[in-house]
C-alpha cells in the first residue's frame, strides 16, 4: 500500500538544527507548516523542543489544531469569507490590500481584539505585494485604525520568479526599510525577509534589519533552495512515499525497439506530483505516469517482485500534493538514534540556559 512516511525524528532534529542556526545569527524562524498540510503530529514534534510559533497559508489548517500554547501567522492572503476566521484564529497575518485591511480592522473591533499584520512588500518576486512606491500611503492609513496594529514589513523571493535573492538586495532591503521608518515614524518589530532562500545570506552576511524568516522547505527536504543542493547538516530524507510493486511484465519501447523489465507501482498523478519523484537507494528509472499508477523502468534488475516496497524522495511540489491527499496513507516514523541525538542538542540548549 502507498503510504508518506513521516520521520518525525528526522524533522525534530532538522528544527533543532536550524534553530540553532538562527539564534546564532540573531533572526527569528519561523516554520511554515503549510507543505506538510499544517499536520498536527508534526506541529506537536516541534512543540516538544520549544517552537511554539507557526506560519501557515491555509486557516483549515490552522483551525483543526487549535492548541493554546501555539500561535499561527497567515502568510497567504485570504478571500473575504476567511477575514473572520483570520482574526479568529491567528495572531498576525500578512497583508497587502487596504480595503482588506479595512475589513479586518472592523472584524477585530467587533472580536473586540487587535490584530496584528505584516505588510508584504512586492520587491522582485512579483506574486503579492504592495508596490514599494505605495508602502508609506498605505502604513499612514494603516495607523490610523485602532484594531489593526502594523508591526512590521516582510518580503518574498523565489516564490513565483526564480530569481535568487542576492546581497544586493538585502543592502536595498535594509535601506528600504530605514527610509520607511524615517518617513512614517514608526519603528518595526518584526522584518521577515523571506524564505528558505534568504538562508544562504544569513550565514555569511549581517542581515541587518532583517529579523525573521519564514522556513518550510529547508525544514522539511533539508535543501538549500537556490539550488536545490543537500544541506549536509540536515536531513533530505525526513518525509518519503513509499510505494508497492504491484505489477512486472517485460516490455518493448514502439519508438526505439528497445526491451525492458517494467514495473508499476501503486500511485498516481493523482497522488502526487510525479516530475518531482526520484527513487531512492534504487537503480531504477521513472518512465510516466497515469493518474493511477507510474512505470518504472528496473534497468534490467531481475530481483523485484511483486509486493516489494520502492520509495521515492520528494521534491516541494510533490512534497505538498501528497500531503494534502487525504486517501494517501500516511505513516508516523520514530528513529532511536535520531532521537537519542535530539534529547543530547535539548539537554545542551538548558544547560546554555
Amino acid at each position: 500500500m502507498a503510504q508518506v512516511k513521516i520521520n518525525l525524528s528526522k524533522i525534530q532534529y532538522n528544527a533543532s538544527v536550524l534553530q540553532s542556526m538562527f539564534t546564532s545569527h540573531n533572526i527569528r524562524f519561523t516554520p511554515v507548516v503549510k507543505c506538510v498540510g499544517g499536520d498536527k503530529r508534526i506541529v506537536e514534534t516541534l512543540k516538544d523542543i520549544g517552537i511554539t510559533h507557526f506560519a501557515d497559508a491555509r486557516i483549515d489548517n490552522i483551525t483543526k489544531a487549535i492548541d493554546e500554547d501555539l500561535t499561527y501567522m497567515m502568510i497567504r492572503t485570504g478571500n473575504q469569507q476567511e477575514l473572520e476566521d483570520i482574526v479568529r484564529f491567528t495572531e498576525i497575518s500578512i497583508q497587502t490590500e487596504l480595503e482588506t485591511i479595512r475589513r479586518i480592522n472592523d472584524i477585530a473591533k467587533k472580536q473586540q481584539v487587535k490584530h496584528k499584520i505584516l505588510l508584504m512588500v512586492d520587491w522582485k518576486d512579483a506574486r503579492e505585494g504592495v508596490l514599494t512606491y505605495d508602502v508609506v500611503d498605505y502604513i499612514n492609513e494603516i495607523i490610523k485604525m485602532h484594531h489593526v496594529s502594523i508591526v512590521g514589513l516582510s518580503f518574498n523571493f523565489m516564490c513565483f520568479q526564480s530569481i535568487v535573492p542576492t546581497d544586493l538586495d538585502v543592502e536595498m532591503i535594509n535601506q528600504f526599510v530605514g527610509s520607511v521608518e524615517m518617513e512614517t515614524q514608526v519603528r518595526f518589530r518584526i522584518i521577515s525577509g523571506g524564505n528558505s532562500s534568504l538562508i544562504p545570506q544569513m550565514l555569511y552576511a549581517d542581515l541587518g534589519k532583517i529579523n525573521e524568516l519564514r522556513v518550510g522547505e529547508t525544514l522539511f527536504r533539508g535543501v538549500e533552495t537556490t539550488t536545490n543542493q543537500p544541506i549536509a547538516s540536515l536531513y533530505q530524507d525526513a518525509i518519503i512515499l513509499e510505494t508497492e510493486i504491484v505489477e512486472i511484465k517485460p516490455r518493448v519501447n514502439i519508438a526505439t525497439g528497445k526491451h525492458y523489465l517494467q514495473a508499476i507501482v501503486d500511485i498516481g498523478s493523482l497522488d502526487t506530483h510525479i516530475s518531482e519523484i526520484k527513487p531512492l537507494h534504487h537503480q531504477i528509472k521513472v518512465l510516466g505516469s497515469t493518474s493511477d499508477h507510474v512505470m518504472l523502468d528496473l534497468e534490467n534488475h531481475d530481483h523485484y517482485q511483486v509486493g516489494d516496497k520502492i520509495q521515492f524522495s520528494l521534491g516541494y511540489k510533490a512534497l505538498s500534493h501528497s500531503m494534502y491527499m487525504p486517501n494517501l496513507h500516511k505513516t508516523y516514523v520514530y528513529d532511536e538514534v535520531v532521537q537519542s541525538v535530539n534529547h543530547q542538542i535539548c539537554a545542551q540548549k538548558l544547560n546554555e540556559y
